[in-house]
């Protein structure tokens, strides 16, 4: 009990401090008037209605909360306080003002949340009418049961232009007397000044609707016009705002307040309100109070399984007047079928089933859903029959209405006919789709089911389907199609590029889709690419995991294809998905393999790049060495040398060395390869020197070829005590000998190569043998001076 009464006591104690802060922020200017209230507050809305429960009969009222009984408690002095106070008052009344000031702070600092001390600060400021008025608008917020207080505090917030506080003070007046008109109305004037003068009111909690809905909750049952007159205005609203249950609530206030002077329009519209909230109980009691039907019912009284009584009402007998306008008769038939009244109904069906269909096919449609919904889907049909024969009801709406019923009726064969009209009317319709398809698929119709699925992409397209249809096909495993559709789904967020820019802007860190929309706007383009695909604005999500799975598993398939350009346009829309941007580094990298293997090494370069900026391992390297060569312009020197600038790599000489060869400055690569080769002295750095000096050689700017070959000659022989590897080595060495001619050598080298094991056996990559290139250049040997020779070798290594 007293850890109860501790916490209790922290929590009052934590309201005050709370409080202090609060009014302190206010006096000392900073904060307004509206945020001091809004604060007080935590948040309410201004007006009491929207925290209004209707209470029906099975229901017990709601429990206010801590703010709402806050609300209506005012705080009062303690005897003590109450002497004191009176002493402030006395002290002022005499003249000692500055004696009753510090007297009134004391008490505020005890109990900030009394009025009093605050009205007699705001006399004691008259002088300073701005201090005045914020002690005046404290006293009066923190005893708000005083309208005139906030009328008068009104007229001097409108004399300030504060146009918010003025609002504010209206609505604590109509919440002191809200069954004044006046008040009402002068804040709807102030409001319509505001719109004329286009103030952003989304700002504020007060709406002009709701303010029509607080005119017919306040005022009393005698002003019945005015209380009619807003409550139409607000269900307007309302219903333009698709609020179909704050509407039934102002027509229900409207109308337990004055039912007599509701008209048939009004009780037409009162009446779909009622239908809309199921309260079709309600809806006959309407009917019999203000349009003149008569109703005979029973109560019968029923023993359930469970031991439970229960009354039910039974409905006898109903008596129209003559003159009932069509449209509530179809609203009293919509309540009997909801209310399970199947004999009236089938009497009031064949009654209304009399009017003429071009006039009242609306109201067939409601009743048909009446139906639908309860499941007399037999009296459904004969609402519906009439309607797909009637030329201005044939409609994709209707005929989705009868191919339903058809279906829950079990007439598959005419329901499949309906289905079809439905696409007819609307070629895009998912439900359609989706339910034909079940039905052919049942018949074991799969290829009509599965192109019944398939939707015409020129059109808005649904996520839904889409993704229902990828399942179908990877059940039935229609691989290729698959990928196609699901590749929509995918990156049904995206745009297609336009130009080679939109593609740098993707490869950045942060970028998006919305760059790219921005960065066509700059341009002056359409955001949005004419191939662009559009789709409905359902709730249909993937979450990111998905996504990312999904995108591996059609950059695999797209693989197993070999539709290598479907891999790269796969990687480039993945790049600004938003859910996969935490996986970008790994997009980037399929990216580049799949520029690789569709031999676009021009794009290949703008990733291997990119890459070899974070990564600096062998497989980087060998990558970018791959990509630099397969490339028709050689000139990347610059590039290689700024890569290596901030961290000194010897793998930079090897790039520069083999740029600068390719390019044709020998002296310049050789210069790299040698400083290479004297740091490691490894048998690649051996193998492109004599390559390089080879080259120089077959050159007729440089002098002393001889000199040349045999230094080519002796790094070749270094070469082959480095490397490791005999047929490589027998290999190089005789292709060295057939470039200088020298063909005795050369074929003595070879025919070391192919007597030498393959350079490395793998049962998952496959071998490295280099027989057949050693046979073929042993053939070219021989095929001019021993044909015999040649042939022999051909049969032996070059026959597959």
């Amino acid at each position: 009990m007293e850890d109860e009464n501790d916490v209790q006591d922290g929590v009052i104690s934590n309201k005050m401090q709370l409080e202090t802060e609060l009014t302190s922020k206010f006096l000392s200017g900073q904060m307004s008037f509206a945020e001091y209230s809004s604060e007080w507050y935590s948040g309410e809305d201004e007006d009491e209605h929207e925290n209004e429960k209707i209470v029906t009969k099975n229901e017990e009222p709601l429990q206010s909360t801590p703010t709402e009984r806050r609300r209506r408690r005012l705080t009062r002095l303690t005897p003590a306080l109450v002497g004191l106070m009176g002493e402030a008052n006395l002290r002022f009344v005499r003249g000692d003002v500055e004696m009753a000031e510090k007297m009134c702070h004391e008490i505020i600092k005890q109990l900030p949340t009394a009025s009093e001390p605050y009205q007699t600060l705001a006399q004691i400021y008259e002088h300073d009418v701005e201090k005045s008025l914020q002690f005046s608008l404290l006293a009066a917020h923190l005893s708000p049961t005083d309208s005139n207080e906030w009328l008068r505090l009104a007229a001097v917030s409108n004399q300030k232009n504060d146009l918010k506080q003025e609002m504010i003070c209206y609505t604590q007046a109509i919440k002191a007397d809200p069954h004044n008109f006046d008040i009402h109305m002068k804040r709807l004037d102030l409001l319509g000044k505001l719109e004329e003068m286009k103030y952003p009111l989304n700002t504020w909690i007060i709406a002009r609707v709701k303010c029509y809905h607080k005119i017919v909750t306040c005022l009393p049952p005698n002003q019945g016009k005015i209380i009619l007159k807003y409550a139409r205005l607000a269900t307007t609203l309302y219903h333009n705002g698709n609020e179909k249950e704050k509407a039934y609530a102002v027509m229900l206030a409207a109308y337990n307040k004055c039912p007599t002077l509701f008209t048939l329009e009004d009780l037409n519209i009162f009446l779909e309100l009622l239908i809309s909230q199921k309260e079709f109980q309600k809806c006959l009691e309407v009917f019999v109070a203000s349009v003149g039907v008569d109703i005979e019912a029973e109560i019968q009284t029923i023993r359930k399984s469970s031991n439970e009584i229960e009354e039910q009402t039974n409905y006898i007998k109903c008596a129209i007047p003559n003159d009932l306008a069509i449209d509530l008769k179809c609203k009293l038939l919509v309540c009997f079928i909801h209310l399970g009244a199947i004999d009236l109904v089938q009497t009031l069906l064949n009654d209304f089933l009399t009017n003429d269909v071009e006039k009242a096919g609306d109201l067939y449609m409601d009743i048909e859903e009446a139906f639908s919904a309860v499941g007399y889907h037999e009296m459904a049909m004969k609402v519906l029959e009439p309607l797909v024969k009637t030329p201005n009801f044939d409609l994709g709406a209707v005929w989705l209405k009868y191919a339903d019923c058809l279906l829950n009726l079990g007439r598959q064969e005419e329901a499949v006919s309906a289905f079809y009209k439905v696409l007819k009317h609307a070629p895009q319709h998912p439900e359609a789709r989706r339910k034909l398809f079940h039905i052919l698929e049942k018949k074991e119709q799969i290829e009509d089911a599965i192109n019944v699925l398939q939707q015409d992409y020129k059109y808005v397209v649904s996520p839904t389907l889409l993704y229902e249809q990828c399942k179908v096909l990877k059940k039935y495993n229609m691989i290729t199609k698959y990928l196609e559709v699901a590749e929509s789904l995918l990156c049904r967020s995206v745009t297609k590029y336009r130009h080679e820019e939109e593609l740098k802007i993707a490869c950045k860190q942060k970028a998006g889709v919305e760059q790219i929309h921005e960065f066509r706007t700059i341009r002056g383009e359409n955001p949005f690419h004419e191939n662009d695909l559009h789709f409905e604005d359902e709730n249909f999500k993937m979450t990111p995991v998905e996504e990312w799975d999904l995108f591996k598993e059609l950059l695999l398939i797209s693989f197993n294809l070999k539709q290598s350009t479907t891999m790269q346009r796969l990687c480039y829309s993945a790049l600004i998905i938003k859910s996969l941007q935490s996986h970008k580094r790994e997009i980037e990298f399929y990216a580049l393999q799949a520029c690789l293997l569709n031999k676009d090494y021009v794009h290949a370069f703008r990733f291997i790049r990119d890459i070899a900026q974070r990564s600096t391992t062998n497989r980087t390297w060998n990558l970018l060495s791959l990509v630099l060569h397969s490339l028709e312009d050689m000139t990347h020197t610059k590039y290689v040398t700024r890569l290596f600038q901030k961290e000194e790599r010897w793998v930079k000489n090897l790039f520069l060395g083999n740029n600068y060869l390719l390019s044709g400055r020998y002296l310049v690569a050789l210069k790299y390869f040698l400083e290479y080769h004297e740091q490691f002295r490894e048998p690649i750095s051996s193998f492109l020197i004599s390559i390089t000096i080879l080259s120089m050689a077959a050159q007729k700017t440089f002098d002393k070829h001889h000199n040349l070959i045999l230094q080519s000659v002796s790094y070749m022989l270094t070469y082959k005590q480095l490397r490791k590897c005999d047929q490589e080595v027998y290999y190089n060495l005789g292709r060295l000998y057939q470039m200088l001619n020298i063909n005795n050598l050369a074929i003595e080298y070879y025919q070391k190569a192919l007597d030498c094991k393959p350079i490395s056996v793998c049962s998952t990559h496959g071998n490295i043998d280099l027989k057949m290139e050693t046979a073929y250049n042993l053939y070219i040997l021989y095929k001019d001076h021993s044909p015999d020779m040649a042939r022999r070798t051909m049969l032996q290594h070059l026959v597959i």
